[in-house]
């Protein structure tokens, strides 16, 4: 599904109200430009909508403790970010715009079941990248991955894929939009938050 774009039907489940709370999550792999999407989102400063990033907690973190190595801070980085993720979800917030890869099986089913609980729709807008582009990106930023880690993530990622070619998805979602590289530098903030914004 690389470089495609479009929305996958979701058969049994409703279309959100423009008003309902809702997560917006902006998976794909690390280094597909998930941080740089949700910041011009942030930037359109739209009331309502908060951004959750890992980068968030992770800049934070490294200001606190300059001289470690970012490989000794992550497993922190990761326990804080997702700590962080399930009190947004259950927090007054309408709308929580959450990026990550969304490789993780166990992860999707704790956040997808949180927003349930809170009463939120889900949106997926999924950045399909490949793990070579995804690689480039990790440089860009200036910081990447260790190579074993990031096989684990491209695998699983093409597993995700496969299930949402199927129209199985990744179980919960209402809307799924996946769009490639080029399409996401210049997604409308609209197409990013669905009927959330409109």
């Amino acid at each position: 599904m690389t470089g495609s774009t479009g929305a996958l039907p979701r058969p049994g489940l409703s279309e959100p109200a423009a008003d309902a709370a809702a997560l917006v999550v902006v998976g794909g792999l690390p280094g597909s430009g998930k941080t740089t999407l949700l910041r011009r989102v942030l930037a359109r400063d739209v009331p309502g909508v908060v951004g959750v990033d890992s980068e968030q907690v992770a800049e934070r973190l490294r200001a606190a403790a300059a001289l470690l190595p970012y490989r000794l801070l992550r497993p922190l980085v990761h326990a804080v970010h997702r700590v962080r993720v399930l009190r947004v979800l259950a927090g007054p917030v309408p709308v929580v715009v959450l990026t990550d890869p969304w490789t993780s099986p166990w992860w999707r089913w704790v956040v997808l079941r949180a927003a349930r609980r809170a009463g939120r729709a889900v949106r997926l807008v999924l950045l399909d990248t490949s793990p070579e582009d995804a690689a480039d990106g990790q440089r860009v930023r200036g910081r990447a991955i260790p190579a074993g880690r990031m096989r684990r993530h491209a695998a699983r990622w093409e597993r995700l894929q496969q299930a949402l070619a199927e129209a199985t998805g990744p179980g919960g979602a209402d809307d799924v939009v996946v769009v490639g590289r080029e399409r996401a530098a210049g997604i409308p903030l609209g197409e990013v938050l669905g009927r959330i914004d409109g």
